[in-house]
């Protein structure tokens, strides 16, 4: 009987656990807000034909330059084109880019991080030596440079974030691989004669993952400055493409007659890197054993 309850102990532990983590992070304002603001950005992305009330690049010239008002709530630009259809249109230009180099950045870094982690010596000598070169450059010049060999245009800003961005990848993984690699479960799974990749992908980099969300949620949102950077500097979407940067960067011949241009869309990029940050560090916090109540 006794063993029986033990079982049944034992089973209920991860259930219990992860309804803690979920309270503990339900707990946090800073989480909740910031989670409201990531889905206000998906549903806007997936839904923008039927949330914009005009299309992106309609054109009204009689109606050009109209401050915010009932028929246009962000206000016109120069070319009578309603800056709300365009601010939500370009939401899904931020939400595709951030998570499509996000997602190749992890790869790249989770590779790279597991390769010098795991192999140590020459192997994590150079890989280190790599990330250094990396990270001795600002993301946003690094990301210009990329553009500037690749030319102008949304997938090739996908390949030029995704390549600045796999460094904190790089680092994090081989911590945490450092510190794993001699736990007595790695060992043991020697001993049984398991394969190295087995080894990896089965055992190490599953009580890896934690940190590796938490900065996942911290490095969408340096991804989508980075690509309203290059838009601003007409190096990412191309016309009429929206892009919260290519907008900011329009309005800026009309600040001071239309801010509005300018305003609505860089007001977007501080919520959406807010609500980021936010929840970034409440799971980080949720995550965190030391934390646990």
């Amino acid at each position: 009987m006794a063993d029986n309850n033990y079982l049944i102990d034992i089973q209920d532990k991860p259930s219990s656990s992860f309804s803690d983590f979920r309270k503990r992070l339900l707990r946090s304002k800073g989480a909740v807000f910031g989670a409201s603001i990531i889905i206000l950005l998906i549903v806007c992305a997936i839904l923008a034909p039927l949330i914009a009330p005009y299309g992106y690049d309609e054109m009204n010239l009689p109606e050009g330059l109209q401050a915010p008002s009932q028929k246009h709530l962000f206000g016109t630009d120069e070319l009578g084109r309603d800056i709300f259809s365009r601010v939500v249109f370009g939401s899904r230009i931020s939400l595709q880019i951030a998570t499509i180099a996000v997602g190749v950045s992890l790869i790249i870094g989770l590779v790279l991080g597991a390769l010098a982690g795991y192999y140590g010596g020459i192997v994590d000598f150079g890989i280190c030596a790599l990330t250094d070169t990396a990270w001795a450059f600002p993301m946003t010049l690094l990301a210009i440079a990329f553009i500037a060999a690749l030319g102008p245009g949304l997938v090739n800003v996908m390949i030029a974030v995704a390549l600045v961005s796999w460094a904190g990848y790089a680092r994090l993984v081989r911590g945490q691989f450092l510190s794993l690699r001699e736990q007595e479960f790695v060992e043991a799974a020697r001993v049984l004669g398991m394969s190295d990749m087995r080894i990896i992908f089965r055992h190490i980099l599953p009580n890896s993952l934690a940190p590796i969300i938490v900065l996942t949620t911290l490095e969408v949102p340096k991804a989508i400055i980075v690509e309203s950077s290059l838009s601003f500097l007409g190096l990412g979407a191309q016309p009429p493409t929206p892009s919260w940067g290519s907008i900011i960067s329009s309005g800026r011949s009309f600040i001071d007659t239309a801010p509005w241009i300018s305003f609505f869309p860089g007001l977007m990029i501080m919520l959406v890197v807010l609500g980021f940050n936010l929840f970034g560090d409440a799971l980080r916090d949720a995550l965190d054993p030391r934390l646990k109540d």
